[in-house]
């Protein structure tokens, strides 16, 4: 995973974002997101951790863990559709959330600041991507050798 999400930042132009961010705390096993709703914020650990989950039949599926200083919820945040996941503190934790006006305000009264943060999270973005791109090509080549044992079980049967 690329660097943290406020890498880019000097120290102060992270305390400048930090402003435009609420603050907030969730105890170990709290849900900060859920699957399904509605919300155009955007979250960033200060503190603890957290992981992103999806539900498959009556399975629970892990997608990612976040530490100090990951940002999550992007998809929401930038598209404005329903959350695609849940995601759930694993320990107590310090989260700042940014709503997608104040994310705008930041932009135009940070301009400078708000191109290199605007580069990380086209980064993080771009990582991510490549991992789910690994991920799919993973479960096309074990498809495909899962298909050519089913074949030769066949055949080994017929035979």
């Amino acid at each position: 995973m690329p660097g943290k999400f406020l890498d880019a930042l000097t120290d102060e132009e992270k305390t400048k974002f930090l402003t435009f961010c609420e603050k907030k705390k969730f105890q170990a096993n709290q849900e900060i997101i859920r699957k399904g709703d509605n919300g155009r914020e955007l979250f960033l650990i200060e503190n603890g951790s957290a992981a992103a989950s999806d539900n498959w039949d009556e399975d629970s599926v892990p997608l990612a863990i976040f530490s100090e200083w990951d940002v999550f919820g992007e998809m929401s945040f930038l598209e404005g559709i329903p959350r695609s996941a849940s995601v759930i503190a694993t320990e107590d934790s310090v989260v700042y959330r940014i709503t997608w006006d104040r994310f705008n305000e930041f932009l135009e009264v940070n301009p400078k600041s708000s191109v290199k943060l605007l580069l990380k999270f086209t980064s993080i973005l771009v990582k991510r991507l490549q991992f789910i791109d690994d991920a799919f090509t993973t479960i096309a080549v074990a498809n495909r050798n899962m298909k050519k044992n089913v074949i030769e079980m066949r055949k080994a049967l017929k035979g």
